[in-house]
């Protein structure tokens, strides 16, 4: 338990300082650094800390499993950082916060996914009209469609075992420690492997505007 609001607001900052500077050190890609300015610009202070949420741990025995898979030096500093505050993070299911109810995003994904945002307009912890930045999390084996938004989008992968398709490309791999920028409409779906899916994520604008599926391409 944390004894004081400092504490609190500490280890959260904590998270967002370990995922700037691994950007900072592994990407040399100016959207993706544009996006990083963006994060730096928020103020991590108590002074612009939102109305917090209860807290809670979804699917807490799978994400411990993802984190337990994290054994890149690289990626200690931001895992580290995860444990310090996993039990004092908000976790939420997307059912129609991404996409419309209606959608046929899919069971796979409907049951898989969760995340936490860690400075955002409403649920994150440290507030930012558009920016939204959090943990993105999904079950292992699970399918996660082609789509498209409006937000520019920066994934940093924390796991392995996920693969990616852009536009209507091949799958491709990605490992743990990839960063990937994705810009406004740019289709893309990924296939969960044996591990679960953890990543850092973040929307720098547009966030309001919801995901849109594509037309279901073979899996």
């Amino acid at each position: 338990m944390f004894s004081s609001n400092s504490q609190k607001i500490f280890v959260f900052r904590k998270i967002v300082v370990e995922i700037i500077k691994y950007i900072e050190l592994h990407s040399s890609n100016k959207n993706a650094l544009q996006i990083l300015e963006d994060i730096k610009s928020i103020q991590l202070s108590e002074q612009n800390k939102n109305v917090e949420h209860s807290e809670n741990l979804l699917k807490s025995q799978s994400l411990k499993f993802a984190l337990s898979t994290i054994i890149s030096n690289d990626l200690f500093g931001i895992r580290n950082s995860i444990l310090s505050a996993l039990g004092q993070l908000y976790w939420s299911v997307d059912n129609g916060d991404f996409y419309e109810k209606n959608s046929e995003v899919g069971t796979g994904y409907l049951n898989g996914n969760m995340n936490t945002e860690l400075i955002g307009p409403e649920k994150g912890f440290f507030r930012s009209d558009q920016l939204r930045l959090g943990l993105f999390f999904l079950e292992s084996d699970t399918f996660y469609a082609d789509h498209m938004h409006a937000a520019p989008e920066l994934y940093l992968t924390l796991t392995n075992s996920t693969k990616w398709r852009f536009r209507k490309n091949n799958w491709e791999k990605k490992k743990a420690g990839s960063i990937i920028y994705n810009k406004p409409f740019r289709p893309h779906a990924m296939m969960v492997g044996s591990i679960p899916f953890l990543s850092v994520w973040c929307w720098p604008n547009s966030s309001n505007e919801k995901c849109v599926l594509l037309p279901r391409i073979n899996e």
